[in-house]
């Protein structure tokens, strides 16, 4: 079964990326979401037929709705970037599978005839100007470096937000903080977010984020530095996120 750039094996229980021939072994959780959603294709597959897993010859048991939402968010995190939105998490209905991948569209795109004006393009240049300085001088790797880490987080109302972590040589690092920052945003019951930039310093003495939001017609921008004592210590909670505006 073809799944945007990925083929599903039924039989082995793999996902290959066709494109890079890499291969997912899912386990019986995985398996059995994914299994769902390929057979109701193009249909919302309710969450309590996700959540009881039922794999032939083993006895049915329960998955939190955290858990469930944790195996949607890899499921995504398998697929390739222009196919993420194939997967689509109905907040207290179900998930559904799309056949094709549907384009996510903006004001601007839903109102072709309207054209902004010299004001907003400006707006719109200096806006972005100032985040490449920003990228450029403060983050190092710039901006067009490629990221250590890359998740792709599933929130609790369906939304998806993109979170590059730049480790600056420090990987283990990187992903320490990818993985604090990946949990407590799955936790977030409202951001407004779609993507979220972290650097760690090359001193090891701050951390600065990058937020961005390009769902309205004049994207948001803002920026949060932090100064830390110690790099291997996670420091990101749930009242952290929301005293800093990340969460709502």
């Amino acid at each position: 079964m073809q799944i945007g750039c990925c083929w599903f094996d039924n039989t082995r229980r793999l996902l290959v990326d066709q494109a890079t021939a890499t291969q997912w072994h899912l386990n019986d959780h995985e398996y059995w979401v994914l299994s769902q959603l390929v057979q109701h294709r193009g249909q919302v597959v309710p969450l309590s037929m996700l959540e009881t897993v039922a794999i032939s010859g083993d006895c049915p048991h329960q998955l939190s709705h955290a858990e469930l939402l944790d195996i949607i968010s890899k499921i995504i995190n398998y697929l390739c970037q222009r196919h993420t939105n194939l997967i689509e998490y109905v907040p207290e209905q179900g998930v559904i599978l799309y056949t094709t991948a549907t384009a996510k569209r903006t004001k601007i795109l839903e109102l072709p005839e309207r054209l902004l004006s010299l004001g907003q393009y400006l707006f719109i240049i200096v806006i972005l100007l100032g985040v490449l300085l920003f990228v450029y001088s403060k983050l190092n790797p710039p901006q067009f470096a490629q990221a250590d880490v890359l998740r792709k987080v599933l929130t609790p109302d369906g939304h998806i937000v993109q979170l590059f972590v730049f480790g600056n040589n420090n990987q283990q690092d990187a992903i320490l903080h990818a993985d604090c920052l990946s949990s407590q945003l799955r936790l977030c019951h409202n951001i407004r977010w779609d993507s979220i930039h972290v650097a760690l310093s090359a001193n090891q003495d701050y951390m600065s984020f990058t937020l961005t939001d390009a769902s309205e017609t004049t994207p948001l921008v803002n920026s949060v530095k932090v100064s830390i004592d110690n790099m291997s210590t996670p420091f990101i909670t749930q009242q952290w996120l929301q005293k800093v505006h990340i969460c709502g």
